[in-house]
């Protein structure tokens, strides 16, 4: 037993990631809880297993900022480790708080070696692995897809596999959301996906069928389920104009506003209203915000499809990871292009003039925070551009995905 435990302890210095301190981990908790509870978001719990094996691996879906309080129900008596993204960890406090929990960093959608070996070093610790595998927050509460190393790294793992599945979290918290809504409840269940031995079993296509079908989400088809649930908020529409590009009536872009639970255009006036289960009113076009999102995406894949030289260009201002209580800085700006080849920043990095070219292959997808930024990743260093409309940040996932895809 000494001996593993000094093993242990070893192996998570070398790498950087730490036992988490029970502690500090219960604190948090129980203080987001209770922040949680003010807000007047109910959480149901269900585990079907009990107690996870020592090491295993625990998926969870993603559609809201704070999953890993929905998952920590189940899990936090098990004293996980978490992959958490590497922004996050630029802010000092914040990253000792993380680091002290547990959590390690992880460059999303881009090489990162020493993520690899800290994943490593947990699994063969004998430790428990909580993992978020879509790497982003869902738009409009659906499932969002895994990136094919993803399930290289699970089968080479060959440790058994679970899964947190959450519903309702995205329409507690969703992405685009100004704050919590009252009335939300959130469902959350821990159940056993694959043993050791069915994991070496599987192809990896079974492997990824097998994750998908378990992980796959639609917010607004649960929420038919639940025909009791209503959300409270004074700002229910506030921040949909971050994700709803395109007015429905003219067909303009960044042309939506939005004040407490209404939408409006900026040329054709009042749009329609969002009601207390995220319904659209007044006999509007689309049902809810998914159906209006799916349809502003296909017009911008026929666009692009329709243009052999489509290209998604932005003057922006650049910025860069940061330190002490800052997750970012300023480092210049320039003019970012998004085509088929890849992404462009041409302009001024920390007074250098630099010209930076993320290959489409290597991006997959752009992350993007709503009506903020977009980024990407180097190794460790995150470029954080912040586009002069801030609403069309979410262009950028959708063109990046879009041509991904191609």
């Amino acid at each position: 037993m000494v001996t593993r435990q000094k093993t242990e302890q070893k192996g998570f210095a070398r790498t950087r990631v730490r036992t988490p301190n029970r502690f500090v981990m219960d604190t948090a908790y129980c203080a987001i809880r209770l922040w949680l509870f003010v807000c007047g978001v109910r959480i149901r719990a269900t585990n079907r297993v009990g107690v996870p094996d020592k090491p295993s691996i625990i998926l969870c879906n993603h559609g809201s900022f704070i999953d890993f309080i929905f998952a920590s129900v189940l899990v936090r008596k098990f004293r996980p480790n978490f992959i958490v993204s590497r922004l996050y960890f630029y802010n000092d406090c914040l990253g000792r708080l993380l680091r002290c929990v547990g959590a390690f960093p992880k460059s999303m959608f881009a090489m990162d070696l020493e993520n690899a070996k800290n994943c490593l070093s947990v699994i063969r610790a004998g430790r428990r692995l909580v993992m978020m595998p879509e790497a982003r927050l869902s738009t409009t509460g659906r499932f969002e897809d895994i990136q094919q190393n993803t399930y290289a790294f699970i089968k080479k793992a060959g440790v058994s596999v679970y899964t947190v599945r959450l519903c309702g979290d995205y329409l507690a918290n969703p992405k685009w959301a100004k704050g919590i809504r009252r009335g939300a409840v959130v469902e959350t269940e821990l159940d056993i996906l694959y043993t050791a031995d069915e994991i070496k079993a599987l192809s990896p296509e079974e492997l990824r069928q097998g994750i998908e079908t378990r992980l796959a989400y639609n917010e607004f088809e649960w929420l038919d389920r639940h025909p009791d649930i209503r959300y409270r908020s004074r700002r229910m529409a506030e921040g949909l104009e971050n994700i709803l590009t395109t007015c429905p009536l003219c067909g303009r872009r960044h042309v939506l506003t939005a004040e407490k639970d209404k939408l409006f255009c900026e040329h054709c006036g009042y749009l329609t209203a969002v009601d207390e289960r995220y319904a659209f009113t007044e006999d509007f076009r689309f049902k809810n915000l998914t159906e209006w999102f799916d349809w502003q995406e296909d017009l911008l894949k026929k666009e692009i499809l329709g243009d052999p030289d489509y290209a998604l260009i932005s003057r922006v201002e650049l910025r860069l990871p940061g330190s002490g209580l800052h997750q970012t800085r300023h480092g210049g700006y320039g003019v970012c292009t998004l085509n088929r080849e890849g992404l462009i920043y041409e302009g001024t990095k920390d007074g250098e003039t630099v010209r930076l070219f993320f290959s489409i292959r290597r991006i997959y997808r752009l992350l993007f925070g709503a009506g903020v930024n977009f980024e990407v990743y180097s190794g460790t260093e995150i470029h954080f551009f912040v586009p002069e409309e801030k609403r069309s940040a979410v262009d950028w996932y959708m063109v990046s995905r879009i041509l991904h895809d191609l």
